[in-house]
């Protein structure tokens, strides 16, 4: 009986120490910093490129055009539209050295035409670098979906939808990088009628009832009102249950000028963009550290955890620095909040809760 126990007592001890040796040579991975991760970059798709083929033609010259394009294009994606100017007329050798790999996807030379199309992607770590030098916040939005449900008024008249301009034109005008799927409401004669007895209390408007219908909780409602050669424009939104409103007005002598109102549709478009950008802003300048205690029952938890902070991109970087057969303590230094990084963790199945002063993170499996 005593030698059952002994080797009992010794498997067990052994069982620790291979856990701690295996967990060693996992620990080399993740002190590393997030940023030498694959997937810790910023990929931009399908940018094209042409021209003619003739004495002049470079092939250089094409593929610099394409890396112009495609920082053009991150830079719409992650930068509010007041910031975009700070980052205007760039040099090329600027816009290479952020660049991390490119790979070109079609190429071709038929009928003296170049044609090409690539695909560039951005290291994430020198984009920071490179905001931070500029002090310029950064946005990470998710793509979402949300209701659409514009109310246009001229001369105290409401438009039918079939009649508002901004409803029958919404999806044609196209902005880069579109982050939001709109759906367009239909015409329903009660929504009419509760949206013209609240004109003039519209903070006390239900407008969750007029989207929920259509099984989304996201919305952008938008009242624009045209009256003696001004548009005033009340905007509301609701992303991810975080509601934002703005009034913008505009000079607009003739209502009926297509022209100026595609010009207002598409700034409306980028206002709306921007709004949803700003719940999703990070700021370089102050990242926040904070220390989680992790409980794990197997060693590919730990492996798991570590290829979930990759992904999640406020998390700049991370250390493993207390570990044993049962915990695991690491520091991670993040920007944004603690609610954010939640939200974040949230996502991908692990809950981050902070018990009489100690982060302690959960896995739901």
């Amino acid at each position: 009986m005593e030698n059952y126990f002994l080797l009992k007592f010794i498997n067990r001890i052994l069982r620790q120490y291979i856990f701690i040796i295996l967990t060693s040579i996992i620990l080399l991975f993740i002190s590393a910093t997030k940023s030498f991760s694959e997937e810790d970059v910023f990929t931009i798709n399908d940018i094209k490129v042409k021209g003619a083929i003739d004495v002049n033609f470079s092939r250089e010259k094409y593929l610099n055009r394409a890396f112009s394009i495609s920082f053009d294009a991150m830079m719409n994606k992650i930068l509010l539209i007041s910031d975009l100017k700070k980052v205007e007329n760039l040099k090329l050798k600027e816009i290479k050295n952020l660049v991390k790999s490119f790979k070109i996807l079609e190429e071709s030379y038929r009928e003296d035409i170049y044609r090409a199309e690539l695909s560039v992607v951005y290291s994430e770590k020198r984009v920071k670098e490179f905001l931070r030098e500029k002090n310029i916040s950064f946005s990470l939005p998710k793509n979402i979906t949300a209701v659409f449900f514009p109310v246009f008024y001229i001369n105290g008249e409401m438009q039918s939808l079939n009649e508002n301009f901004f409803y029958n034109n919404w999806e044609k005008i196209k902005i880069k990088n579109e982050l939001i799927n709109f759906i367009l409401p239909l015409e329903d004669l009660d929504d009419v009628s509760q949206i013209t007895k609240m004109k003039d209390n519209l903070e006390d408007l239900d407008i969750l009832s007029l989207v929920s219908k259509y099984g989304e909780k996201n919305y952008v409602f938008v009242l624009m009102d045209y009256g003696k050669a001004k548009l005033n424009i009340y905007l509301k939104t609701n992303f991810n249950n975080n509601t934002t409103s703005k009034n913008i007005s505009y000079e607009v002598k003739n209502i009926r000028d297509e022209i100026m109102l595609n010009s207002i549709l598409k700034d409306l478009k980028l206002e709306i963009v921007d709004l949803w950008k700003e719940q999703n802003l990070i700021n370089l300048l102050m990242p926040l550290s904070i220390n989680i205690k992790f409980k794990h029952s197997k060693l590919k938890d730990l492996d798991k955890l570590r290829k979930t902070f990759y992904k999640i991109g406020i998390i700049d970087n991370y250390t493993l620095e207390e570990f044993n057969i049962n915990n695991s303590n690491y520091k991670i230094y993040y920007y944004g909040n603690p609610k954010k990084l939640k939200g974040e963790l949230l996502k991908y199945g692990y809950e981050l809760i902070n018990n009489q002063g100690v982060w302690q993170l959960y896995l739901h499996e």
